[in-house]
């Protein structure tokens, strides 16, 4: 091109480039849409053809194009200068930092609010001002003035540099100075401080370093330069590119454009120009080819509008004539359908349901049969006509279709067992049937059961048994021969003479054969070494391996709580107990709780929704999981959860919050992602949605080959325009042009175009305002404010809501948000509790709510006087009035001192009462008078002596005596002055003497001698030497002779002397005598016995006699017989071990109590507890037990247990607790069928029994009787149930949907009339859709309700679970669900909302009624009538069963119609109802898919979404639907994981162990079932498996808590005897 386009292309392109990357440079202006390049080329392209119209003027031609060129380049130049001033303010917005709301300072590592002070050093003080530091030094302190430093002064504190390597720091007068540390890096230029710093760039980067600032800019370290560089892109040939997530070039967006439409990559599409075009997007482009037409097959095809090919318009044959598209039935073969098809006819076979097994042929000119009667063996039977069979013994007959048999009617037989006689229907009396064997009358048979010979015969149809025991043959002894005895028989065994053995089941006894007689006694125990031993099952002996503490078995290191005293914690080592206080935790809350049998106190929980939940715990509200709860000392807050913000720009609603970004909610409507729409405003620009987020782009225009080509209204492409004229303005004025646009003065909302000289005008159209409440602005509605209860809000306002008292509302570009006014933290400990926000203008303080200012008592301490003093508390003792007494005394209740009584050092005392003083009893007396002590001293007595020193209190007291110059001690006694014959003593200082009296003498010589007082006798005299009378010696050398001086009667004492006699030398064998040696008299034994001598008096030995103990006395053993006890058993049982004197027994006769006790057994005597007698060899030995004293604290009791001496302390009321209720001592209670407990002295005991293992067949399954606690095998059972609004599936599987709000019979067995099950159905959500309400059960005269909220009640009385009354129910709670078990089988199942199932065991086959079908196999015929008749419509059968309400309120109720909830509520809520229930067609539910198809529960659920509406209660809905698809899945076998985080969770108490389990075990572990195997366990578990709560593995359930095994309380387990349940607590 040689002219001016030549030339302006390069501008035009390098403009073009300016713009695009100012456009996309961080500034982030944004131009209106300039002309794009695509626009420009098409005037390019444009101008060879104007170029022969137009050829006379170039300039012209291009002048517009000129004009394009200037304004875009000052554009360019307008947006140069705007991203020059947006980055001078990113630059400044990036130097701001962000600094709280109220000023703070930051000092010594933290901070510090406005008006702080603080001392950073021992000198300095400094101070918050307005968020700046302020220090200064401390004044009048000469050592923090300050430092002097090369003639320069610095302040204390202060930081300086002498150098440019050297940091010095002035700190209380003392200069301390260190070098500057060089970096190990990079630094900008080395220096003298640190010559070796290596080279680098700003930021710490080493030289050659590269790195990435941004995904897409690489940066290098060149000399200390930063050089940067983005990314080198290819240039793309594409319509439309997109930067993938983590890469830096564009790529072309897979797709294409064309006709104004955009198609995926790959579609294959027609034309819409040209139809017979066949287009595909390959690689963004678009490819189009001809299509060729196949040959038309009629004569003359029709070319129809849209289509390319022409087409047959009807079909021809035989004469006749069909249009395309119409069906006939082939003539002669109604099982022929025809269809015509584009002059074709396709012909296929009719299809034909069998709805029973044997139906009627079809009738003429039909195809399918009918069930109206029964083709059975060629031959045709009507419905009603007997049918043959190839059974005597039944009749059967045709049954709409179907053939029913029942056995014949046999007459009634007077015998039990009557037997079969072959060839004969009934049985007769003439044999016996027996445990499944024929027997003929008279017949006898054996039977063996558990081990037992049982004899059996038939008489007459009747069998009576007996048990034959086998004989023990007798012990003879032959003449000749062997002998054969003795031997023993015990137990059916022999046993050999003298054998010893421990008897089966009997571990703690022994026996022994003696004679052929089996002797068997108890197994003798020692003492074990510790307190508390256990007797293990099946030991002999107590052990130390556990504790037995007050009943209560514990393992050793078990840590566990006394159960009298629970502030006692307690340890079991070695079979010993010790037990010490508790310490109690502090409390969170202000009103703490304490329980019965509860040691510490602690902040109550909260309940919400049946669940608890602990106080501080934070927890999902159970039923809305968009509310966030707290407990609370006892209550749940809860509030709106916050919601994230959305990472894309429209998310769709989620559950609670707009966050969902897999699709796009623009211009108020919802699109999936990936889906293409057009703009809801402007119809040129088409969008689409891309993960949440809304991209929308202009259409492109066909180029014009007209100069002014004028855009239409509608429009989105320019077209060339007609030669037209102009319209005149309203109002005057120049004319407006053809095609010109104009607004009305009057009316700026409407705009008007001028066509051809004729103006039309309309209102400009509204964009849907893309927020909720916009406010009407000078056309449309603005988001620049809020209109919200009728009031005008400006965005950015905040205003209190005019609905909710507390909640303050946002107003924010159109929308209005409401939450709960934020409350500030109070300024006090004690808040009162104001409108909204807890204030201190008052107090709330242990629950009661005080004025400021106000008085009050306190509640925990009655004599404390409390103040509340805005939102403080003070308490304080009481004041009391001023007494006029020194030692008052506070009687006992009261608060305030009196002077009626006085305490003085802890001793209360009486008016008038005199008493020791407490300071110093023995010395001093005190005197209590009108509350005031008077204390003196006792009275001193005087003292005697001339001397007194001080003696105890202080009295003169007498220490000693002096007399003749010598001191003699009090109480010394000594000899008077000589010659005074006196005796004489010291007594307190004084001397007492008195004369000595002299002793009698018997001899008549007496002798008193000089200086002496008394005579004395005159001595005997020998060879010299005097002896005393008395006094023996040896007068020679024979040591046997001995003499002693005797008294004489008269004259002096005289010698007498006589032979030595020798003792007897008991037990000395003749050949151990020995003689005596020098100077002994007597012979000595050789033995021990002879050595008696001086360093062996006293000791004993045991002589070869046993019967004799010798002692060493004198010098001589002294033998004595030993006295033998007497004994308790008769003589001839005595007998006398070897070596033993005394005879024995091997055990004694207690004669009061007529009884015999066994060598070492102990017993206490029946008529006094604390007399303990033993047994020793026959000889009986008690001994009486002392009791301590016994002082039992304030209110509780003494008593004495039987079989015990010594009373204990019991506490007032000694209850147990049982599932947080306290149970009175001595009441029993039913834990379940099987288990029963009591509370005994405030422990927990309970007995469980053990069921016989059960085997059901395959046909068969184990059932419960009421009362009974092990189950009986019962037909297998079907189940029917009733779930959403509601639907019915019956016992045959047919899906129903009935709608009445009446009550109906469920379910009945209208043959035998055993029980009947009614609902009540009751209106919700939308008009005309009902629910499920209540169920009765009805048995015989018993009506038992089932309400809301799982409360029960038997004819009319509300009642606690577990119920029993027996032998008609037994009624349940487990988990979530209410189960009851009746009399025939028949099991009920009820979630207290709105769902219920009913299973009834197969025997019940074909005598069912009601909305849960017949139940007799086939589904077709369930919707009978009571008269037996097929109604037509769901809802007539079900209007059928309507029955009288029960008691109660009425009510008005409406009959069942035929209802379609989700055309009434519109194609939005059915779309959004077919995608929240295609879960049920997802993957959680696939594994069940196969075994219960899911169709029917999606339209259910479909349904159930639409009748419920939005809102919360569509999430019940949709749980509802789900839980009863997954219920039936559980009884097929098949267990779904279906839940989510946010889909029907259950919430579990985890504080309590729970976890969820989808289908945990329907009996689980329990304290009491422990011991069961798991495998028997389940055989005889009669419940469903139900979704809920259970106790993870290891744990096992008790009392609502999961606890280990160990913890368990201690459970006696008995064998088949069922104990008869009590009551459980309460009822």
């Amino acid at each position: 091109m040689a002219g001016p386009p030549a030339a302006l292309l390069p501008l035009v392109l390098q403009l073009t480039s300016v713009a695009v990357a100012s456009a996309t440079d961080g500034g982030g202006v944004i131009l209106p849409e300039p002309p794009g390049l695509a626009d420009i080329l098409d005037h390019q392209q444009q101008a060879p053809a104007r170029s022969s119209s137009h050829a006379g003027a170039p300039q012209e031609q291009w002048r517009p194009l000129e004009e394009r060129l200037e304004r875009l380049e000052a554009q360019m130049m307008e947006l140069r200068e705007q991203n020059k001033e947006l980055q001078v303010r990113v630059r400044q917005l990036e130097s701001c930092e962000c600094r709280p709301a109220s000023p703070q300072c930051w000092g010594l590592g933290r901070a510090w609010p406005e008006g702080a002070r603080w001392e950073p050093d021992t000198c300095t003080a400094c101070v918050c001002q307005n968020g700046t530091v302020h220090c200064d030094p401390k004044p009048d302190l000469p050592h923090c003035h300050g430092c002097s430093h090369n003639g320069h002064t610095y302040g204390n504190g202060e930081t300086f540099s002498p150098d440019a390597c050297t940091t010095c720091h002035c700190l209380e007068g003392t200069i301390k100075c260190t070098q500057k540390p060089c970096p190990r890096g990079p630094c900008p230029e080395p220096g003298t401080c640190c010559p070796h710093c290596e080279p680098g760039c700003p930021g710490g980067h080493r030289d050659g370093e590269t790195w990435q600032p941004e995904p897409c800019v690489i940066c290098t370290c060149q000399a200390g330069t930063v050089r940067c560089q983005g990314p080198s892109c290819a240039e793309l040939n594409c319509l439309e590119s997109y930067t993938p997530p983590g890469e830096c070039c564009p790529v072309c967006r897979p797709g294409c454009e064309y006709e104004g439409r955009p198609y995926e990559e790959g579609a294959s599409f027609l034309s819409s120009a040209d139809p017979c075009l066949q287009c595909s997007c390959l690689r963004s482009l678009v490819r189009c080819a001809p299509i060729k037409c196949p040959p038309s097959p009629c004569p003359e095809p029709v070319l129809r509008p849209g289509h390319c090919c022409p087409t047959c318009q009807g079909c021809t044959e035989g004469g006749s004539r069909w249009d395309h598209g119409q069906e006939w039935t082939a003539p002669g073969d109604p099982c022929r359908i025809c269809r015509c098809l584009e002059g074709h006819i396709q012909c296929r076979q009719r299809e034909c349901s069998s709805l029973c097994p044997y139906p009627a042929r079809p009738r003429p000119g039909t195809c399918c049969p009918l069930c109206d009667g029964c083709f059975l063996n060629g031959r045709e039977y009507r419905s009603g006509e007997p049918v043959g069979s190839g059974d005597p013994c039944s009749r059967c007959h045709c049954a709409n279709g179907s053939v029913q048999c029942e056995p014949l009617p046999c007459p009634p037989v007077p015998c039990r067992h009557p037997g079969r006689i072959p060839g004969q229907c009934c049985p007769v009396c003439d044999g016996c049937e027996y445990q499944g064997h024929q027997y003929q009358s008279e017949e006898t048979f054996r039977l063996q059961e558990r081990g037992r010979c049982i004899r059996c015969s038939c008489q007459a149809g009747e069998v009576s048994c007996e048990e034959q025991a086998c004989p023990v043959a007798p012990c003879t002894l032959p003449d000749s021969g062997p002998q054969l005895c003795p031997a023993c028989v015990l137990d059916g065994e022999e046993f050999a003479e003298g054998v010893q053995w421990e008897p089966d089941g009997q571990p703690c006894t022994a026996c022994s054969c003696h004679d052929g007689v089996p002797m068997c006694g108890a197994v003798l125990c020692s003492p074990p070494p510790c307190q508390h031993p256990t007797q293990l099952p099946g030991a002999c002996c107590p052990s130390c391996e556990s504790c037995t503490y007050h009943g209560q078995v514990y393992a050793n290191g078990r840590n566990f709580t006394d159960a009298d005293s629970p502030c006692r914690a307690c340890r079991c080592e070695a079979g010993t107990v010790r037990c010490s206080l508790v310490d109690c935790p502090p409390t969170t809350c202000a009103r703490p709780q304490s329980g019965p049998d509860q040691c510490c106190p602690r902040c109550p929980d909260c309940i919400l929704e049946e669940q608890v939940f602990v106080d501080g715990e934070s927890f999902s509200h159970p039923r809305d999981p968009c509310q966030e709860c707290r407990c609370r000392e006892g209550h749940a807050h809860c509030q709106p959860r916050a919601c994230p913000r959305a990472p894309c720009a429209h998310p769709l609603p989620g559950t609670c919050c707009q966050n969902d970004c897999n699709g796009c909610a623009f211009g108020g409507k919802e699109y999936p992602n990936g889906a293409d729409f057009p703009h809801p405003s402007d119809p040129c620009r088409q969008c689409r949605c891309l993960s949440g987020s809304v991209q929308c782009l202009s259409r492109r225009c066909p180029p014009l080959s007209c100069p002014e080509p004028v855009l239409l209204p509608g429009e989105c492409c320019p077209q060339c325009p007609a030669t037209s004229s102009g319209c005149p303005r309203p109002g005057g004025g120049v004319p407006a042009r053809h095609l010109e646009h104009f607004s009305q003065p009057d009316d700026p909302c409407r705009r008007c175009l001028c066509l051809d000289g004729s103006v039309s005008c309309q209102r400009l159209p509204c964009p849907p305002a893309p927020c909720s409440h916009p406010r009407q602005g000078p056309c449309c509605p603005s988001c620049d404010g809020c209109l919200y209860q009728g009031k005008d809000f400006a965005s950015g306002e905040r205003f209190p809501s005019p609905t909710a008292s507390c909640h303050v509302c946002l107003c924010w570009e159109g929308s209005v948000s409401c939450e709960p006014r934020a409350c500030a933290p109070a300024q006090c400990p004690f808040p009162a509790r104001g409108d909204c926000c807890p204030a201190c203008d008052g107090c709330e303080y242990l629950g009661e709510s005080y004025l400021s200012g106000q008085e009050f008592p306190d509640p925990r301490e009655p004599c404390n006087l409390c103040t509340c003093l805005g939102g403080f508390v003070t308490c304080g003792r009481q004041p009391c009035e001023p007494l006029g007494c020194s030692h008052p005394l506070t009687p006992a209740g009261h608060c305030c001192p009196t002077c009626q009584g006085c305490l003085y050092h802890g001793v209360t005392a009486a008016h008038g009462e005199t008493l020791p003083d407490p300071l110093d009893p023995s010395c001093s007396l005190c005197t209590c008078q009108e509350g005031s002590v008077r204390c003196q001293k006792k009275p001193c007595a005087p003292a005697l002596c001339p001397h007194p020193s001080p003696g105890p209190c202080f009295c003169p007291v007498c220490h000693s005596c002096l007399t003749q110059g010598q001191e003699h001690q009090d109480g010394a006694e000594f000899e008077g002055p000589p010659g005074s014959c006196e005796w004489c003593r010291c007594q307190a200082g004084q001397v007492s003497c008195v004369r000595l009296q002299c002793p009698p003498l018997s001899c008549p010589l007496q002798v008193t001698e000089q200086g002496g007082c008394c005579p004395r006798c005159r001595d005997c005299e020998h060879e010299g030497r005097k002896y005393e009378p008395g006094e023996s010696f040896q007068p020679g050398a024979d040591p046997c002779e001995v003499c002693i001086c005797e008294l004489q009667p008269e004259g002096p004492p005289s010698l007498q002397c006589h032979r030595r006699q020798c003792p007897s030398l008991v037990g000395c064998p003749a050949s151990q005598l020995l003689p005596p040696g020098p100077q002994h008299c007597c012979p000595t034994c050789a033995q021990a016995l002879s050595n008696c001598t001086e360093g062996l008096l006293g000791s004993e030995v045991a002589p070869p006699d046993p019967c004799y103990t010798c002692q060493c006395q004198d010098l001589t053993w002294l033998c004595i017989h030993q006295a033998c006890p007497e004994l308790s058993c008769p003589a001839s049982e005595r007998h006398t071990p070897p070596g033993s004197c005394c005879p024995e027994c091997r055990e004694c006769v207690v004669e009061a109590e007529g009884r015999r006790v066994a060598d070492g057994e102990s017993w206490r005597d029946p008529s006094n507890a604390c007399i303990t007698c033993a047994c020793h060899r026959g000889r009986v030995e008690c001994h009486l037990e002392e009791c301590p004293a016994l002082s039992c604290p304030q209110g509780w009791a003494k008593v004495r247990e039987a079989g015990s001496c010594c009373e204990r302390c019991q506490a007032p009321a000694q209850s147990c607790a049982h599932e947080g209720r306290a149970v009175a001592s001595g009441e029993r209670w039913a834990v379940d069928v099987c288990t029963t407990c009591s509370c005994v002295a405030g422990t927990v005991r309970c007995q469980s029994q053990r069921c016989p293992p059960l085997s059901c067949g395959p046909d068969e399954a184990p059932a419960l009787s009421p009362g009974s606690c092990c189950p009986r095998c019962l037909p297998r059972p079907a189940s029917c149930m009733a779930f959403g609004d509601p639907h019915y599936r019956t016992f045959d599987g047919r899906l129903l949907h009935f709608q009445g709000s009446c009550s109906y019979v469920l379910a009945k067995d209208c043959r035998g009339g055993d029980f009947s099950v009614h609902v009540t159905n009751d209106n919700r959500g939308r008009r005309g859709v009902a629910w499920t309400q209540e169920v009765a059960v009805l048995l015989g005269d018993v009506a038992v309700r089932l309400l809301q909220g799982k409360e029960v009640t038997v004819d009319g009385r509300p009642v606690a679970l577990p119920f029993l009354q027996e032998p008609l129910l037994y009624v349940e709670l487990r988990r979530r669900t209410v189960i009851l078990h009746a009399q025939p089988g028949l099991q009920v199942l009820w979630d207290g909302q709105s769902q219920v199932e009913v299973s009834v065991p197969s025997s019940y086959r074909g005598q069912m009624c009601g909305l849960c079908g017949n139940f007799n196999g086939f589904a077709q015929d369930d919707l009978q009538g009571p008269e037996g008749l097929l109604l037509p419509t769901e809802a007539a059968f079900g209007n059928s069963w309507q029955v009288p309400e029960g008691p109660g309120p009425s009510r008005i109720c409406s009959k069942g119609r035929e209802v379609d909830p989700c055309r009434a509520a519109g194609y939005r809520a059915r779309r959004e109802a077919n995608a929240r229930c295609g879960v049920l067609k997802s993957s959680p539910f696939s594994r069940c898919h196969s075994v219960v198809p899911p169709e029917p529960f999606f339209a259910a659920c479909v349904y159930d979404l639409c009748a419920c509406g939005p809102g919360s209660l569509a999430d019940a809905c949709l749980c509802d639907a789900l839980e009863a698809y997954a219920s039936h899945c559980r009884q097929a076998g098949v267990t779904p994981a279906w839940r989510g985080p946010t889909l029907c969770v259950v919430g579990c108490p985890l504080d309590r162990g729970f976890v969820f389990d989808e289908c945990g075990p329907p009996c689980p572990r329990t304290c009491f079932n422990q011991h069961i195997p798991l495998g028997e366990l389940a055989a005889h578990c009669v419940r469903p498996c139900v979704p809920g709560c259970q106790c993870p593995a290891g744990l096992v359930e008790h009392e609502a808590h999961c606890i280990s095994p160990e913890a368990c309380p201690p459970v006696q387990l008995t064998g088949d005897q069922t104990p008869r349940p009590p009551p459980s607590p309460g009822q």
